[in-house]
Formats: structure tokens, C-alpha cells, sequence
């Protein structure tokens, strides 16, 4: 069964690439791939949930005569894709049921895009459909079981039962991408230690649009954090900077 949406991207479109945390750098997994399989100037790619196209605009450096093409349900988040790049397919589809011919493409990424859809198992399903023989599908995301010390689960902590709630833990991804056909599946954490400013986060945190896990939450639960953050930044005797920890997973997959 789909469920509601956790943020109406259209409504928050035109102010997505203003956010200091949205730039992208080249994919190291479509380089390793390129690397692999020399299919640089052949290449067709695509991206699953694919937003602004910040990925694919910056994966061009690595193939730059390659075929991509990115698709997202939103309206809003394609009209700016297609503004920075309107040399770049954007196609506006549902991704799990997506408008290619199977064994389209050698390579399909999803980035931080996967609980959002209503339907994961179709998804997991189409894109091996459309993979190549030998085609790499790649997934990364945040993987909330392992860092429930996020600094946001602790002042949310409606955010992380949210989040448990619409993120597979890694264990089913795998298994449901190895039911469904995928092989050589294969999963690698990244956790992140930093120290946070909880004065910059609080502007961060006042600007609610920018961050999936609080606008999947009640405006109570948001409003408690917000106020538990500005009264412990107002005590003179509480941190203004604290240990934090976010850990992100990458689960890949291939095509025989």
C-alpha cells in the first residue's frame, strides 16, 4: 500500500538549491563503474528521485558524452533541473512504473530518494528491469538504525520513529533486491563524526523546509525541539557545541 508523501517537493522547489548542504561532487561509484566496465562513451544513465540534477550534472564530468537522464514525480524539482541543464533528459514518472524499455541502461543511481516512494518493492523491480546486462544499480541514503545519536533524533525524537518507519534497514534492501533478481549485492556503512554548532544548526534547523526529517514530523514534535534547542543554547551552563554522528549506506547491486 502507498503512503502520503513526507514533503510536497513542488512547494519547496524554487528554494531547494539555495540550501548549503545540496551541492554535488562526481559519483565515486559511476566512476568505479566506468573504471570496470569502459563503457564511457556508450554510457546510458540514469537517476531515481533525481531532484535538481545537481548528481547527474555533476557525473557529466566523468562521461561527458554519456546519455542521462533523471526522473523525479515533481513538477517543481524538474523545472529547475531542466534550467540548469536543459541538455539533460528530465522525465516526470512514478519509480515504479517508469516509461523505458527494458535493458535501457548500464547504470541507475537513487541518492537519498528511496523512502520517499510509495512503492519500494516496484522500484526495486523496475530498475533491474531496465538495467543492462552487467548494469550496476546503485542506493545511498541515511540508515537511521545506526546512528541513533543524530543530534536530530535526540531533539526530535519523532523524526527517528518517522524515519524507522519509512527507511528500510539495509538487511532488507539487500534481501529484497537478491528475491527480485539483483546479484553480487553488497552493503558499506559511512559514519560521520562531526562536532556540531548548535547555534548555526538552530538557523538551520528555523528553516524547517530544508530537511525531510522535520517536515515528516507533527508541528508539535518540531516545535519542542526548537525549544529545547533555544533554551539550552540560552543556559550558560549547556555546550554550544556537541559531538554528533550521521551514518549513511550504500547498497549496490548488478545485472546478470
Amino acid at each position: 500500500m502507498s503512503r502520503s508523501p513526507r514533503v510536497d517537493y513542488d512547494k519547496i522547489a524554487p528554494l531547494w538549491d539555495s540550501q548549503p548542504y545540496r551541492s554535488k561532487s562526481l559519483d565515486p561509484q559511476l566512476v568505479a563503474f566506468l573504471e570496470e566496465r569502459a563503457v564511457r562513451t556508450s554510457l546510458r544513465a540514469l537517476d531515481i528521485g533525481c531532484g535538481t540534477g545537481s548528481q547527474l550534472i555533476a557525473n557529466r564530468a566523468a562521461a561527458p558524452n554519456a546519455q542521462m537522464i533523471g526522473v523525479d514525480q515533481s513538477f517543481g524539482m524538474l523545472g529547475a533541473a531542466r534550467r540548469k541543464a536543459p541538455d539533460i533528459a528530465w522525465v516526470r514518472a512514478d519509480a515504479a512504473a517508469l516509461p523505458f524499455a527494458a535493458a535501457s541502461f548500464d547504470f541507475i543511481g537513487c541518492q537519498f530518494a528511496f523512502h520517499h516512494f510509495g512503492d519500494q518493492h516496484g522500484m526495486l523491480a523496475e530498475t533491474l528491469r531496465l538495467l543492462r546486462p552487467g548494469g550496476r544499480f546503485v542506493l545511498r541514503n541515511m540508515c537511521p538504525e545506526e546512528c541513533p545519536d543524530w543530534l536530530c533524533y535526540e531533539y526530535f525524537p519523532a523524526a527517528w520513529a518517522a524515519d524507522l518507519r519509512d527507511f528500510w534497514p539495509a538487511a532488507k534492501v539487500m534481501a529484497t533486491m537478491e528475491a527480485t533478481g539483483f546479484a553480487a549485492v553488497s552493503v558499506a556503512y559511512e559514519h560521520i563524526h562531526f562536532e556540531q554548532n548548535l547555534s548555526d544548526w538552530l538557523d538551520h534547523v528555523r528553516h524547517r523546509y530544508t530537511c525531510s526529517q522535520l517536515q515528516a514530523i507533527a508541528n508539535v514534535d518540531y516545535m519542542a525541539g526548537v525549544q529545547r534547542l533555544k533554551a539550552e543554547l540560552a543556559a550558560a551552563t549547556m555546550p554550544r557545541v556537541r559531538a554528533d554522528h550521521l551514518c549513511l549506506v550504500t547498497i549496490r547491486g548488478e545485472k546478470r
